[in-house]
């Protein structure tokens, strides 16, 4: 083998190496962020500019018309995707100058589809000038810089414009860094379409580093905002989704649970009289206490409404013992949150309902949100149960009863008639023992 072969087999796998490396890194984008529409666009850019490379030692070993053709079929979709990216990008800008970048690019677009006709009536009625291997810096010709460079450095130019007008506006602040990137890499990977194919390796590998840097960025930044938003999740599902996935945590399945309802008496008289500034101030550290309560025993704080709580004790964590649990649960609830409102307001008090019962738990989906939600009589119950409870008092349904008997302190009440209820229901007080 001589020294040029040798040359040309390095140069060869230099193609190959760098194409399999682009195209690989766009199925792992695409993995990292399946659902979001600019990262599908943005990985199949990659995957195009992979097949691109990949196909160019053997248009060179083989030099067939049909390999070229494919080339220059990939190069003009790989671009079509990357506009594709950017004007998807473009779509999450606020303001008047939405529309204006969406033509632009769509024009844009329109001029490379031009392109990729034009490359395929050049390859058709000049092959023998398409097919020629330059062995120099600059490897298109005079002919090929007058017909197709002006089609293409239109499209570039428009992509340009539509790009820096999507940064003086208010866009995805995640995409920004993409779209920067993709700015100063811009240069280095439309070079490979004009310069000689000795040089293309490495003026991509430079052009790729920048475009996948900031595509690490945005995932790194896109992975910080799903930290910030656990800490409005339960902190059970929070740590669940960390551990087993989202879909564990989302699948549905019925279980038993228990579920503690609480809410504040004299709360409207207080909130009617006082600042709001002092209500809002009164909720934050209701919530707080109950929040902390909560998590002692295992329970879920599953939604606050006004000076309304429920705590779901067996979901997403299962526990045998959930009805003790939630028992337990309701009464250090009380008792701390009495507390704190006597320190408030004399008239502040709160009650709480326990009912324990087969339930269906899990996500549904519905408004463009997913919201993780249990089911059941239980859950009614138990807020019937803290409506009828006085201040300073628990009430809990027959369940709850049997399983607290002998470790908690019950008085059984005569049946309660409830809405929603066709009979009376049988109803015991908890309190510690004595």
């Amino acid at each position: 083998m001589t020294t040029a072969d040798a040359s040309v087999d390095a140069l060869n796998h230099s193609y190959l190496l760098v194409g399999l490396v682009t195209a690989g890194a766009g199925c792992l984008f695409l993995w990292s962020d399946p659902r979001s529409q600019t990262s599908r666009a943005q990985a199949l850019c990659l995957v195009l500019i992979g097949l691109r490379l990949v196909v160019v030692p053997f248009e060179v070993a083989l030099r067939p018309l049909g390999a070229a053709l494919a080339g220059s079929l990939l190069e003009a979709l790989a671009i079509l995707a990357g506009i594709e990216w950017a004007r998807r990008v473009g779509m999450t800008a606020a303001g008047r100058l939405r529309g204006a970048v969406h033509v632009l690019f769509r024009t844009a677009q329109g001029l490379v589809v031009v392109y990729g006709v034009m490359q395929l009536g050049y390859f058709t009625l000049a092959p023998q000038a398409a097919l020629r291997d330059a062995d120099r810096l600059i490897a298109v010709s005079g002919l090929e810089w007058a017909l197709l460079a002006p089609v293409l450095g239109t499209a570039v130019l428009l992509s340009g414009l539509a790009i820096l007008l999507l940064l003086f506006v208010r866009t995805d602040p995640a995409e920004s860094i993409r779209l920067r990137a993709l700015m100063f890499a811009a240069p280095f990977l439309l070079a490979g379409l004009v310069i000689g194919r000795q040089w293309v390796p490495t003026v991509l590998v430079i052009g790729l580093m920048i475009f996948m840097a900031g595509t690490v960025r945005y995932l790194i930044v896109q992975a910080r905002r799903a930290q910030s938003m656990s800490q409005f999740l339960p902190p059970e599902v929070a740590r669940l989704v960390k551990l087993r996935g989202l879909a564990h945590v989302l699948r549905q399945d019925k279980r038993e649970i228990s579920v503690v309802v609480c809410d504040l008496r004299g709360f409207t008289a207080y909130a009617r009289r006082c600042e709001s500034a002092a209500v809002v101030g009164l909720l934050e550290r209701y919530y707080a206490a109950v929040g902390a309560v909560a998590q002692r025993y295992g329970g879920t704080v599953k939604d606050h409404a006004g000076d309304g709580v429920l705590i779901l004790v067996g979901a997403p964590v299962p526990y045998q013992d959930h009805a003790l649990r939630a028992a337990r649960l309701a009464l250090a609830l009380v008792a701390r949150v009495q507390a704190l409102l006597g320190d408030i307001d004399a008239a502040l008090g709160i009650g709480a309902g326990v009912a324990a019962g087969e339930v269906t738990v899990g996500a549904i989906q519905g408004s463009g949100r997913l919201e993780y939600v249990a089911v059941g009589t239980p859950v009614n119950l138990a807020a019937r149960l803290c409506q009828r409870a006085a201040a300073g008092e628990v009430l809990a349904d027959e369940a709850v009863c049997r399983a607290v008997a002998g470790v908690l302190s019950v008085a059984p009440r005569t049946g309660e008639p409830l809405k929603g209820f066709d009979a009376p229901v049988p109803v015991g007080a908890l309190a510690l023992p004595g």
